[in-house]
């Protein structure tokens, strides 16, 4: 059983042709969220003897990802995604995720990955409270199928 500071969730950012992988800057809260859309597949040539039972069918899959982070100031943009970077990547292209293990010194040190594939970032929600940390939430829309690592 791990806990949930070493799940950490990377996004690709691109600079020139180069695409690089970077961790939430000061994340909190990560939340994944799968869903599939079902249709009532029930005909007179089901088998239940009973007749009692519907059948379904999945007709649609979906998931979004959701984060929280504390925006930070002077917070190393080459390392890792901030503030700035989901609002600039907040277009019609797709980002790529990879959700992994962390360890070592800030839990920097990449692991196990689990999950991968492609999102849009369909909403950033920037709250700062008097006398709170400001913080930020994102939600990202999946895009495509999801890659479970082996």
């Amino acid at each position: 059983m791990d806990k949930g500071q070493h799940l950490r969730l990377l996004l690709s950012k691109t600079v020139g042709q180069t695409s690089q992988k970077k961790v939430i800057a000061l994340a909190t809260d990560f939340t994944f969220h799968a869903s599939a859309t079902t249709e009532n597949s029930t005909t007179k040539d089901s088998t239940d003897v009973a007749g009692m039972w519907d059948e379904f069918e999945v007709t649609a899959k979906s998931y979004d990802i959701q984060i929280t982070a504390m925006i930070g100031v002077g917070t190393d943009a080459d390392s890792a995604q901030t503030l700035n970077d989901f609002l600039t990547q907040m277009t019609d292209t797709p980002l790529q995720w990879e959700l992994a293990i962390f360890s070592g010194a800030n839990n920097r040190v990449k692991g196990t990955s689990i999950a991968s594939g492609d999102c849009k970032i369909t909403s950033v929600n920037p709250v700062g409270q008097n006398r709170q940390f400001a913080t930020y939430s994102a939600t990202l829309n999946g895009y495509g199928a999801i890659t479970i690592a082996s």
